[in-house]
């Protein structure tokens, strides 16, 4: 390919970029459009009293929809405590590890075979 060629793929490219971003904006404006008829005079705004952004809002807010069942407190937190656990017993096995012998092993491989085996999917 000559520089011609090169100079005319990079104006195609840099035109498609223009025209995406183009796009992107306008679905944008649309998008936030809808915020603010959804939300009226109670739309986020910032300290100087003008809207924010779409960025922003994607940035801090989280939309939920009424149909959407509430998670329990109760449950998140069980299952927050037993990833906690689990986390603390991967920590547990990898600083149990040694690589004296130039490789990474485990001293209680039968140990670790029975931990691992209790989250199997398979029968």
């Amino acid at each position: 390919m000559t520089n011609i060629d090169y100079e005319k793929e990079l104006q195609a490219l840099e035109e498609k970029r223009k025209q995406l971003l183009k796009e992107k904006r306008e679905k944008d404006k649309k998008e936030l459009q809808i915020l603010k008829e959804v939300f009226g005079k109670d739309f986020p705004k910032k300290e100087n009293g003008k809207l924010i952004s779409l960025d922003e809002f994607k940035k801090n807010y989280v939309i939920s929809h009424r149909d959407q069942s509430d998670i329990d407190s109760n449950k998140f937190q069980a299952v927050q405590d037993e990833l906690n656990q689990i986390k603390k017993d991967l920590n547990n096995i990898a600083n149990a590890m040694d690589d004296s012998k130039g490789y990474w092993h485990v001293s209680d491989l039968k140990g670790l075979t029975n931990w691992l085996s209790q989250f199997r999917t398979k029968g």
